[in-house]
């Protein structure tokens, strides 16, 4: 929640860049008690005002709780002979939080976000190092190390894993060239090397590894309970194959044998899912930690097709995955009350945007197997769901473009922008990249609470989340993006303290609020690739 003596005008509190869309925002009540109609950008150090333009209404949001004012200072390009410098907005005599206008200002956030990563490793030598029992048996071990922790507990999970590993790859690809901070492909290698140790000799996947129970917010080296190996899945085996296939491109150079390997591996997952009908996770009775169960793989069984055909260039792969996607593509919208039809995802999930995006990728490839038709009715689609994000994001306060704002609300944020990021790379469209900032500029800072989101980033980011390293250590792991506004209120705490409240203030930097303020694998990874898409 805002504070009494915090701004009430809300920014970005990282920067931007010269040329990409800049907004303020304040409540119009908090404009109407400081009597202001306008608005200027200062510099920080002496105040001098270097911009200024009228305050403008924002688009009426139910999600924000009232009305608010825009501040658009997109034509501000900062000072080039010196980007050092720090700005504010000032609107009446109140000042926001500072900024900088560079030509990356996210250069040390790109590389926080990601070293969370390597700060998550399992194993190294420290922590649960001891063989996994698999479910169901009595004496049957097998060696997991390594991987991620997945979220603010210590369970390992493939689902996670995987869809994080693709955003990761995807983000490489951006900033391979401009960033060499840190070892994108090495730390993606890492997570890897876990999931192939997380294959079954007959291809199947294990769905997670973990203890039977969450534990304490204690050290992961201090977690001593016993490991146990959750059943196969089909999400699991086909989040694998597509991981793999994809992932053996990026090592054909550097490491053949191990590309050999992926690539192997992916084929042998495909083999267990051609011989097996959908086996769904459900947690069993005796395991109680996160169950990252799906109840529709269509869309999984699709990513891995699609994957392996790029991988393989056999086109019956591409015929199956165009097969289950028509299938799909023939079912309403809304049926049952449920969300059916075909859309372009990229949550844990719904991987189906990976299918899609590889498939585009490879334009010529898929030509060459079943002429263009297909490659327009793939962009069609695709820059068709691409619109409806633009139709949303212009009736939100913020510019996002989701309509509900739910547990994990800021990685749907990030997901989301994935969509307009590849839209904007097929048809060179701004109005794509100019939504995908606004997702970016919400996230650190331009919303009703006046967070920026990433914790150790900003003036105001959460130093309470549930996230049992930082909270048994006492220090606040840095480069987290926190859940964000829940608006079921799935957690205790949250029911207790977040009643009526609109959607967007519905989060709380409180230990306590694991559906508020937890932090995953899979939402950091969905932010490094939207910096990386937009800044690299």
């Amino acid at each position: 929640m805002r504070t009494t003596n915090e701004p009430t005008i809300f920014v970005n509190q990282i920067g931007h860049t010269p040329d990409e869309v800049k907004f303020a925002y304040i409540p119009v009540s908090a404009a109407d008690a400081l009597g202001a109609k306008t608005f200027s950008v200062v510099e920080k150090t002496g105040g001098n005002q270097v911009f200024s333009g009228n305050l403008q209404p924002c688009a009426d949001d139910n999600a924000a709780g009232e009305p608010y004012f825009y501040a658009d200072f997109s034509a501000f390009r900062g000072d080039p002979a010196d980007e050092s410098k720090q700005y504010q907005v000032r609107i009446g005599d109140s000042l926001s939080f500072p900024f900088v206008i560079q030509k990356n200002p996210y250069k040390d956030l790109y590389f926080s976000t990601l070293n969370y990563f390597k700060l998550s490793r399992c194993g190294q030598d420290l922590c649960h190092m001891d063989k996994a029992l698999v479910y169901g048996t009595a004496d049957e071990w097998k060696d997991v190390q390594g991987g991620w922790h997945d979220a603010g507990d210590y369970g390992r999970y493939v689902v996670a894993g995987a869809k994080s590993v693709m955003d990761l790859l995807l983000a490489y690809d951006f900033s391979k060239t401009s960033f060499d901070k840190f070892d994108i492909l090495a730390e993606a290698r890492f997570e890897l090397e876990w999931m192939l140790r997380m294959q079954r000799d007959d291809g199947g996947v294990y769905h997670k590894v973990s203890c039977y129970h969450f534990c304490a917010f204690i050290n992961p080296q201090d977690e001593k309970d016993r490991l146990v190996l959750a059943p196969v899945s089909t999400s699991a085996t086909a989040d694998f194959a597509g991981t793999c296939a994809y992932a053996a491109f990026y090592f054909d150079d550097s490491d053949p044998a191990f590309s050999a390997a992926l690539t192997s591996a992916a084929l042998k997952a495909q083999s267990y899912l051609d011989t097996h009908d959908d086996e769904l996770y459900i947690n069993p009775p005796e395991i109680t930690t996160g169950g990252y169960g799906d109840r529709d793989v269509s869309d999984e069984r699709y990513f891995a097709l699609a994957s392996l055909f790029v991988r393989t260039k056999q086109n019956d792969f591409l015929e199956r995955a165009l097969k289950i996607r028509r299938e799909k593509e023939s079912i309403p919208d809304e049926q049952d009350g449920h969300w059916r039809g075909w859309h372009e995802h990229y949550s844990w999930g719904c991987v189906s945007g990976y299918g899609t995006e590889i498939l585009l990728e490879n334009e010529a490839l898929v030509r060459g197997a079943c002429g263009g038709q297909v490659v327009e009715e793939l962009k069609k689609h695709y820059l068709t769901q691409a619109e409806k994000s633009l139709e949303y994001a212009k009736k939100s306060v913020f510019g996002l473009d989701i309509p509900h704002f739910g547990w994990g609300s800021n990685g749907a944020v990030c997901d989301v922008a994935h969509v307009l990021m590849v839209a904007h790379k097929l048809c060179g469209k701004q109005e794509y990249a100019d939504v995908a900032h606004r997702q970016i500029s919400y996230i650190l800072g331009c919303n009703p609470l006046n967070y920026c989101y990433v914790t150790g980033a900003g003036s105001k980011s959460p130093v309470k989340p549930h996230h049992r390293p930082s909270g048994a250590s006492g220090n606040v792991m840095p480069g987290m993006l926190a859940g964000g506004p829940d608006e079921g209120l799935h957690d205790a705490y949250a029911k207790e303290h977040l009643q009526n409240l609109p959607p967007l203030k519905c989060y709380v930097d409180e230990q306590p609020s694991y559906s508020t303020n937890e932090i995953a694998i899979y939402w950091n990874s969905t932010f490094v690739y939207l910096l990386a898409a937009l800044y690299f």
